[in-house]
């Protein structure tokens, strides 16, 4: 049914000011209807589509809030990151585990949280022991009769602390001569 009197419209698909003869008219062409109507039909496509893939995601993601001991991938999701993360905290000692078998690694739930612990501060500070009472590196190497690479992994393993004195690296003579003097 046609009018006498034309109205501007604005088209809904393209956006363009069009002359319709009634007030109903929502598109200005044919073209602009056809292709409204493949976008409707596919964003309802798109739609169910989501939904099956929100709901397999969902159910992928277990809820971790109450649960006490952890498994690796768990503990893995909890921390957004992935297993090999988690082994690795739990080879650093980091991070507490028990392994049940060889396949089956449990972490409880409060060693992750403990992870994101502040360190309280010691109020004691540690002093730094004077040049005179340190074996300078090349000293003790030649003291001990060692190598380099066997004394900086003995400090290390038995956590000497070392002072850095310019280009020169000391290390104390009390630590050194515990470590080295023979127990008879």
């Amino acid at each position: 049914m046609s009018s006498n009197f034309t109205v501007k419209r604005l088209c809904e698909q393209c956006g363009q000011v069009f002359e319709a003869k009634t007030t109903v008219t929502r598109f200005c062409s044919k073209l602009c209807n056809k292709r409204n109507h493949q976008q409707k039909i596919r964003n309802g496509k798109m739609a169910s589509m989501d939904q099956v893939i929100k709901k397999v995601l969902d159910k992928g993601k277990p809820d971790l809030k109450g649960v006490e001991f952890l498994s690796v991938k768990a503990t893995a999701a909890l921390l957004g990151a992935s297993d090999k993360i988690v082994y690795s905290l739990i080879r650093s000692g980091k991070l507490n585990a028990i392994n049940l078998s060889k396949r089956k690694t449990i972490v409880a739930r409060k060693d992750v949280d403990q992870l994101f612990a502040l360190p309280e501060k010691t109020k004691e500070k540690t002093t730094r022991p004077n040049i005179e009472d340190c074996y300078h590196m090349g000293q003790a190497q030649a003291m001990f009769n060692i190598s380099e690479k066997a004394l900086f992994d003995i400090i290390k393993r038995n956590n000497i602390s070392k002072v850095q004195e310019g280009k020169f690296t000391y290390v104390a003579k009390v630590d050194l001569d515990r470590i080295f003097t023979p127990i008879i």
